[in-house]
């Protein structure tokens, strides 16, 4: 994953920046392949994330998937045990 170095986790307008790294790791994931947001980044990565930021990162990735271009990446697909999204790579 790649997150700029220099990025303040705790600060709101760094979402833009995770939801980018976030899109931009797709390519690297397997056609077929089952994922959650946070699989897309390092743990430790995920855990300097507020969960209020990450819960509104999740909501504007599910954004990210409905749109167009989204729609030709990836696919929403359930909820998981814990109420998280899972998503298809196309």
């Amino acid at each position: 994953m790649r997150v700029p170095e220099n990025i303040d986790y705790t600060s709101r307008k760094a979402i833009p920046q995770l939801l980018e790294a976030a899109v931009a790791e797709l390519p690297n994931l397997m056609h077929g392949e089952i994922f959650l947001v946070s699989e897309l980044f390092y743990g430790y990565q995920w855990k300097r994330i507020p969960t209020k930021d990450r819960n509104l990162l999740g909501r504007y990735f599910l954004d990210f998937a409905q749109s167009e271009k989204g729609m030709r990446q990836i696919e929403v697909i359930e909820l998981s045990g814990q109420k998280k999204l899972r998503y298809v790579r196309k």
